[in-house]
């Protein structure tokens, strides 16, 4: 069969862009394809990690106002949004001058087209009654925000984090948010901060489930304390009207619908993402979808042998650099016979409030379920020097490492609250990365009062405690007797 194209990615994602960038920088005819050219950098770029992070920092600039009137500074207001608002798109634009058709086009040589593409073959995709075929095709369709289903819905609007960046043109007076994940606690501070009275449900007993729950303990209070109201263990039941929700559940856990309402000027629903699978012609390609998922293997491939899904397609870890590792892990096995199995044992994630939360590796159950032995090493940051100087004595530090006198200690995951705690694990990340012991750093010599020494004082905590019990004080003793007299 003759192909129009050696490889062809649907949707200019972080999976897609990376995906048609590897394969057009070593000279494959490369097809990427997506609805428009604004779609162009996905996500991450449009509706996700950029404005979010523009917006923190804007944020962020307010609460150091707020904090230093303890020192003599006045301020007074709120938030010029419309400003807030300009200069968050000013940074899409600035990163969107790499990440459009034309540079594409330009730089790589791909075949960047504009269009809705629909699978039409097991090997063939239709975008503007044009037929593309390839032997491998690569689907990086993304996701969409999940939302509530609930009575009296429809006389609500449900902002997400799509609409949110695009389409809020005024400071909410009350912004209700749901969810208790990463996107809604990013949101509850930075709009708390700008002069937005914040309440936010969450369903569980705690925010972030998938860190430990002393750092969900920590962000609670950090938020509580700016004036974030979090209930805890509550639902919307319905709304009422356009400005009205009716609660369920709350502090005794068992209360019925009925429990309680609460009015609000705008909603923000953040209770996760669902794999796009619509209008895409998967079933005419033999791809299989189970429970809104596309359905694949450890490798990425769907029920369609040429074809893989790869990005928030993949239907697990949805970031930006979960899409750079698929990528990665994907290039591997197209062009090499040692194939690799999609794994998460040495992933990390971060969420950007203050402080932040940083986790890598693996998680507890992660250990538990592979049947590693390991210990949990955990350091407050409450004695801290550069904690105490810049007051964030809060931050707390957890370390799983391997168990054995000789071969344990091994880095194998852990999580940091603190002021830029995504940089500051990234040293702890290379050792598990390395296969090195966490204890290689307790001899390094840190700039004194750096924020990351908290990183050694972890691994030094482990060398004293050998040197306070058990045989060796007593042969370190013996060792400097003999030599000194």
């Amino acid at each position: 069969m003759k192909y129009t194209h050696d490889l062809i990615v649907i949707g200019a994602g972080a999976a897609g862009l990376g995906c048609a960038g590897f394969g057009s920088s070593i000279g494959l005819k490369v097809a990427l394809i997506d609805k428009s050219a604004k779609n162009f950098g996905g996500d991450c770029l449009n509706y996700g990690c950029i404005p979010s992070k523009a917006l923190l920092h804007v944020a962020s600039l307010f609460a150091g106002g707020k904090e230093a009137e303890a020192y003599g500074l006045q301020t007074s207001g709120k938030a010029d949004f419309k400003k807030v608002m300009a200069y968050v798109h000013s940074r899409q634009e600035i990163i969107r001058a790499h990440e459009t058709p034309e540079h594409f086009r330009e730089e790589f040589g791909t075949d960047a087209i504009i269009g809705e593409a629909r699978l039409t073959g097991k090997q063939e995709v239709t975008v503007g009654g044009k037929q593309l075929t390839a032997p491998k095709i690569v689907l990086a369709t993304g996701s969409v925000p999940r939302t509530l289903d609930v009575p009296g819905v429809e006389k609500v609007k449900q902002w997400d984090n799509e609409s949110l960046f695009w389409e809020l043109d005024e400071l909410p007076e009350h912004l209700l948010i749901v969810g208790g994940g990463p996107i809604s606690c990013e949101m509850a501070q930075a709009f708390v901060r700008l002069g937005s009275r914040v309440t936010l449900l969450v369903r569980g007993e705690r925010l972030l489930q998938k860190d430990p729950p002393k750092m969900g303990e920590i962000l609670a209070e950090k938020l509580q304390a700016e004036g974030v109201d979090i209930r805890f263990k509550t639902e919307v039941a319905s709304f009422s009207d356009t400005q009205t929700a009716v609660l369920k559940g709350g502090a005794d856990a068992g209360a019925e619908e009925g429990s309680g309402s609460i009015e609000f000027t705008h909603l923000l629903v953040a209770i996760g993402r669902k794999v796009r699978t619509e209008g895409l012609g998967l079933a005419v390609a033999g791809v299989k979808v189970e429970r809104g998922r596309i359905v694949t293997n450890e490798r990425y491939r769907t029920s369609n042998k040429n074809i893989f899904a790869i990005g928030d397609a993949f239907g697990q870890e949805q970031f930006s650099h979960g899409a750079e590792f698929h990528n990665t892990q994907l290039w591997n096995n197209l062009l090499s016979p040692l194939k690799k199995k999609h794994n998460l044992d040495k992933f990390s994630w971060v969420t950007f409030t203050d402080p932040e939360i940083a986790s890598f590796g693996m998680t507890p159950a992660r250990l538990q379920e592979k049947g590693i032995a390991f210990e949990t090493r955990e350091l407050s940051l409450e004695a801290d020097d550069r904690a105490i100087a810049a007051d964030y004595r809060n931050g707390h530090l957890i370390v799983y490492l391997s168990t054995g006198w000789w071969g344990g200690g091994k880095v194998l995951g852990g999580c940091l609250a603190a002021p830029a705690a995504g940089e500051m694990i990234q040293e702890l990340h290379l050792l598990q990365f390395q296969g090195k012991k966490y204890g290689a750093l307790t001899n390094k010599i840190y700039a004194y009062p750096v924020g990351s020494r908290i990183i050694q004082k972890g691994a030094r905590k482990g060398a004293s405690d050998l040197l306070t019990s058990g045989p060796l004080p007593k042969l370190l003793r013996w060792m400097y007797r003999v030599g000194n007299r």
